[in-house]
């Protein structure tokens, strides 16, 4: 799986990919995450910025963070090989 923040490092951009960072890390996924800074990238998604893409596929664009659940459900809605449902 691969995950891209892209955005041009402004403080949103920055707290969505700190927060996916976190997702990933507690759900042990097997992914490549990139916080894509370039400009030109960026420029594509303006003015929604940050966008969260996974495999190339749009998430979430916008300033109106998702939380750390939130990104954890669009994950799993994206990719539900990768992320096991978590049992208690």
């Amino acid at each position: 799986m691969k995950i891209e923040v892209v955005g041009p490092g402004c403080p949103f951009c920055k707290r969505l990919y700190k927060r996916v960072r976190e997702v990933a890390e507690a759900e042990r996924l097997q992914a490549e995450i990139l916080h894509v800074k370039d400009l030109r990238t960026a420029w594509k998604y303006f003015p929604h910025t940050p966008v969260l893409l996974v495999d190339g596929r749009i998430l979430h664009r916008g300033k109106r963070l998702p939380s750390k659940e939130r990104i954890l459900e669009l994950l799993r809605e994206s990719r539900p090989d990768m992320v096991q449902e978590v049992t208690k």
